[in-house]
């Protein structure tokens, strides 16, 4: 593993918040569409825009952010499924937690946010913060790594020797 500079790393993370960014519009308009004209609820309509969204991330972060780093398409879609289902459940339960909060909150309600509105504000500032400190971080420096996943999601049966020193 070649270590990045300064620019190459600058250029990581912008090319990586730029596909976040897209993968989010993807999830965004997906989700309420489905919020709006079906029956699902909140949680429901962002799990599936954001399954979505993270398809969308994850291959045009494979051709274009990281495309530079060999690492197999396998190895990839393992560990890009493993940090997506952790990022789909902290989208899906945080919005749907923050949209109630939203719902309840008087101020808000009075300003003229009607559900959508509190749909769409708790999706924009969940999602925020999920893909700078979850999505963006994990993505670099583990998904498109060539790092043991057997190892990582497999625990070897074989005991592993110690020394006492």
């Amino acid at each position: 593993m070649t270590k990045l500079n300064e620019k190459e790393g600058l250029k990581i993370f912008l090319k990586a918040s730029a596909t976040s960014q897209m993968g989010a519009w993807v999830d965004f308009v997906v989700s309420l569409v489905l919020f709006e004209f079906t029956p699902l609820g909140p949680l429901y309509s962002k799990a599936i825009g954001a399954t979505a969204g993270g398809v969308f991330n994850c291959c045009l972060n494979y051709r274009w952010t990281f495309r530079h780093i060999k690492v197999s398409k396998r190895a990839v879609a393992l560990k890009y499924a493993a940090v997506w289902v952790g990022s789909m459940l902290l989208n899906s339960y945080g919005t749907d937690l923050l949209h109630w909060t939203f719902m309840h909150w008087d101020w808000l309600l009075s300003h003229g946010f009607g559900e959508a509105g509190c749909f769409m504000a708790a999706q924009l500032l969940v999602s925020g913060v999920v893909s700078i400190f979850w999505n963006i971080l994990l993505q670099r420096y583990f998904v498109f790594r060539n790092v043991d996943i057997k190892g990582f999601f497999f625990r070897s049966k074989r005991k592993r020797k110690t020394t006492d020193n």
